[in-house]
């Protein structure tokens, strides 16, 4: 799953997401810092509250669109079905 993480520098919850994304090989672009965003005023926006309407961060959009937010619902869509194992 390729798409875009909003978060802020050095966000531990984030970072759960982009390990998966490195060992499943996900394609994730990080806006972190101004100008593309600033936390607390970018997330309070409303074309994010929008999308992601807690307004919380680490949250995440798909290229096709899909948004989702907290850390382990990122995590498991940005993993693939290895990364991920089986139940």
């Amino acid at each position: 799953a390729a798409g875009t993480l909003y978060t802020y520098p050095e966000n531990w919850r984030a970072f759960k997401a982009l390990i998966a994304a490195q060992y499943s090989g996900a394609q994730v672009r990080v806006l972190s810092a101004p100008p593309h965003f600033h936390f607390g005023q970018t997330n309070r926006t409303p074309e994010f509250l929008h999308k992601f309407p807690a307004g919380k961060v680490p949250a995440f959009e798909g290229d096709d669109g899909f948004c989702v937010f907290e850390s382990n619902a990122i995590a498991y869509y940005v993993s693939n079905e290895e990364l991920r194992g089986s139940t």
